[in-house]
């Protein structure tokens, strides 16, 4: 006969292991959502991040692609009739793997989403990157 009282009721190693991958993976999905710096009101970046995430709701909404320009000689970012501005002046960057060059660049997010790929250097230093599958700007 079993005896149900000799067998242990915690979790084998392995069971362990299987339950911290699960709990990793999921934090690891969910980390590049939350903008754990956010809430500032003045910060440019969260702004700019703000109009290229209405733009992606709008595209997945409406499904009609969304286009963004960002004039590099005046520093903004305009979508429809909204902008925000840039923390510094453009000095370098890439749309879609070539250089860009000239007043600005415009750049489509898709209805499935996903955006053209933008990369930027500042006069600052700071390299910020749209990337394609998230939509949002984050520094390189």
């Amino acid at each position: 006969m079993y005896d149900h009282k000799a067998r242990s009721h915690g979790l084998t190693f392995i069971e362990l292991l299987i339950v911290l991958l699960i709990v990793g993976m999921g934090w690891f999905t969910l980390m590049p959502n939350l903008d754990l710096a956010g809430g500032k009101k003045d910060d440019k970046v969260s702004l700019v991040n703000a109009l290229i995430y209405e733009a992606k709701n709008k595209a997945v909404e409406t499904d009609s692609r969304q286009i963004v320009h960002i004039d590099f000689e005046s520093g903004e970012v305009r979508w429809n009739e909204e902008t925000a501005e840039l923390p510094d002046p453009v000095s370098s960057g890439h749309f879609n793997e070539d250089p860009v060059g000239g007043e600005g660049v415009d750049f489509t997010i898709y209805p499935a989403g996903f955006c053209d790929e933008v990369r930027l250097v500042l006069s600052n230093g700071l390299a910020i990157v749209l990337d394609p599958l998230s939509a949002r700007f984050g520094e390189m």
